[in-house]
């Protein structure tokens, strides 16, 4: 009795101290990782007063450590684990028994409830005095769970001199890999806790193994034979878009540096219906779970944010942008175009001028009685467009006479033209380099204007055009785009509405087309096709604002840490901007050696001062007609009373003499 007694006592002794060490541990561990709450499963309610104490004096533990803990038993039938582990912010650490019956149940509950996440850190262990043949045991459920890149599970094993700590994890259990198990520290009553994982958690699984990710990426067409350079490769390739080229280039340098390797699927659709059996897009194959990341990025809105998980931070910027050549005839009547600087119809104006102003002098010349008057109003009228006198054989320091009052006339007036002449020049080109060019400003001009709307060929316009009161460019309700493509598609056409970009572009190269596509996709055929007169004559109107477009992944996906995390590290270090600096090509600028047309409503007031001028000088002109005649009138007066006078005055003479 006695023997049976001291057995007693020294069990219940050994329990103590095993549970004493299970509660300092658990509180070490937990206190390391930072967790607030913690989630005990254990076997059940003690039947032994001293098993009793122990459960208390663990709760204790925990509340001197301002960890809060509940207790859940493993063998309960009804254990709803989704509902009990549950968190939104802070992260959860399950204490787990490893010796209970009924863990299997609760492993396989939790793996199918995708609770083990970064969210839940477990830390399983067993009793101290159970042999190490439960630890393959343990090993052997992990093993067959679903679990991946994140989970975070620790496995306590017993030794004679202290507590290992084993780290389990898998880099993709569906995608195929096996467990893996990593020793990441101690623990024993002197010393404590002694871990090596002070890092954040993806330095010590750097290496991926070779992992298989499945990937869903956009090729204009979805070719059969798909080749991945088609994509990686920082040239321009149609049949590839900007948003897919960059995400891919970033992507392809997180595979080199963390050993892992895409399976590629094509679609020709970003964005597809969530319902089964619709057609293949990056969207909706991802929310099936069919495919893990996109190989391409794409614009998110507020229903797609519950099909899919956007990867931050953003790859580049989607913008699109109606393309077309500068109106002949603009809107409004005084947005015409007028005269090009040096064109052919500026020299045609000017000798029409000219030789209205030759004949005009010729005639003026011919009454005035001068000598051969055609070529005096011939060289007079070329020395004028030289800005040099000429001088019709009369010389110049002859003394005064009323030819040197004609010439002294002839320089003022010489030097008041030469001034009006610079105003005018001035007040022309002032306007044409402050004023804007005549483009379309707005949505409303482009509807109202006489272009034959063609757009590209993609998937997000083709699902723009068939979907009413879908506002894809905006990305907020906007009336105008609903217009804009009923103007599109209801109006008479006389080419195929939808367009590859090069047959786009060649399109509006006539002046009757106005193409929509991505500035980066113009600017490539642009730079090909166009000529210096082309593109300084080239006009665009911004439809979509430059927009963020985003790497996708599955909803609560458990590599979406992982590559926040490597896409957040490429942004440091300048990854990212080389990227999109290497896939956005060159921008054609007009150089500025071809003349802009000058707008007829942009320089206005130059043409009213000059209309004002010729009336003002018409009148004067018309005046000095009439002052002549008058002076004329009243000289020939004159002289008709002076010749009375002086015949009067020989007829007195004659009478006298007789006399």
């Amino acid at each position: 009795m006695r023997i049976l007694c001291l057995c007693v006592a020294l069990c219940s002794v050994f329990s103590q101290n095993v549970a004493s060490i299970d509660a300092d541990l658990a509180v070490d561990y937990f206190l390391k990782k930072h967790v607030p709450f913690v989630c005990y499963l254990t076997c059940g309610l003690p039947r032994i007063s001293f098993d009793l104490a122990q459960h208390n004096k663990l709760v204790k533990a925990f509340l001197r450590s301002n960890i809060r803990i509940s207790l859940m038993r493993v063998e309960k039938h009804a254990l709803d684990l989704n509902k009990n582990l549950h968190q939104w912010t802070f992260p959860i650490g399950v204490l787990m028994d490893g010796s209970c019956n009924g863990i299997s149940n609760v492993l396989e509950q939790a793996s199918r409830s995708a609770l083990f996440d970064d969210g839940h850190m477990w830390l399983i262990f067993k009793n101290m005095n159970e042999k190490r043949r439960g630890d393959v045991r343990i090993e052997n459920l992990l093993q067959n769970l679903n679990l991946s890149i994140n989970t975070d599970i620790v496995v306590a094993l017993n030794t004679d001199t202290d507590i290992q700590l084993m780290d389990v994890f898998n880099f993709g259990k569906i995608q195929g890999n096996n467990l893996e198990k990593k020793f990441i520290g101690t623990w024993s009553p002197g010393r404590g806790l002694n871990i090596s994982l002070s890092r954040f958690k993806y330095y010590d699984r750097w290496d991926l193994h070779n992992l298989t990710l499945r990937a869903i990426t956009v090729v204009l067409g979805a070719p059969q034979g798909y080749d991945p350079e088609m994509i990686l490769q920082p040239g321009y390739d149609w049949r590839v878009a900007l948003i897919t080229k960059s995400a891919a280039q970033l992507l392809a340098i997180i595979r080199e540096n963390h050993n892992f390797r895409f399976n590629y699927t094509i679609a020709d659709l970003w964005v597809g219906s969530p319902l089964k059996n619709s057609t293949l897009g990056v969207t909706n194959s991802i929310y099936w779970g069919e495919q893990d990341i996109s190989f391409t990025s794409l614009r998110m809105f507020s229903p797609w944010m519950e099909w899919v998980d956007p990867f931050f931070p953003p790859t580049t910027k989607l913008e699109t942008k109606f393309f077309y050549l500068i109106l002949d005839k603009g809107v409004g009547n005084y947005e015409n175009r007028f005269l090009t600087p040096l064109s052919s119809g500026v020299w045609w104006c000017t000798a029409v001028a000219s030789v209205v102003c030759v004949s005009v002098l010729a005639v003026t010349a011919v009454l005035e009685e001068r000598d051969e008057p055609g070529l005096y109003a011939l060289f007079s009228v070329f020395a004028v467009i030289c800005q040099q006198a000429y001088e019709d054989g009369v010389q110049l320091f002859d003394e005064f006479s009323s030819s040197q009052g004609r010439r002294l006339i002839l320089l003022v007036v010489g030097l008041m033209s030469m001034l009006l002449y610079n105003y005018y020049t001035s007040s022309v080109v002032s306007w044409l380099l402050n004023a804007a060019a005549p483009t379309m400003s707005n949505i409303d001009e482009l509807i109202d204007s006489d272009f034959e709307l063609v757009f590209e060929d993609t998937s997000y316009t083709r699902g723009w055009l068939n979907n009413p009161g879908f506002f894809y460019y905006s990305g907020l309700k906007n009336p105008k785009e609903d217009i804009l493509r009923n103007r599109a598609t209801v109006t008479k056409r006389t080419t195929k509405l939808l367009q590859t970009a090069a047959e786009g572009m060649e399109l509006i190269r006539s002046g009757d087309y106005a193409f929509h596509t991505e500035p980066y996709t113009a600017y490539q055929a642009i730079s090909r096709s166009f000529k210096e007169k082309d593109i300084c004559t080239l006009g665009s109107l911004q439809i979509m604002i430059p927009a963020n477009t985003y790497i996708v992944g599955q909803k609560r996906s458990p590599y979406k840490k992982f590559f926040v995390w490597s896409l957040m590290r490429l942004l440091e270090r300048g990854h990212t901007s080389a990227v999109r600096a290497r896939a956005s090509g060159v921008t054609p600028i007009c150089s500025g050696t071809v003349p802009r047309a000058l707008a007829l409503g942009q320089a206005a007031p130059a043409f009213a001062i000059l209309a004002q001028t010729a009336v003002v000088s018409f009148i004067i002109l018309l005046f000095e007609i009439y002052w002549h005649r008058r002076r004329s009138h009243d000289k020939k007066q004159v002289r008709v009373l002076n010749n009375r006078a002086h015949n009067a005055q020989e007829v007195g003479k004659n009478d006298s003499l007789r006399v």
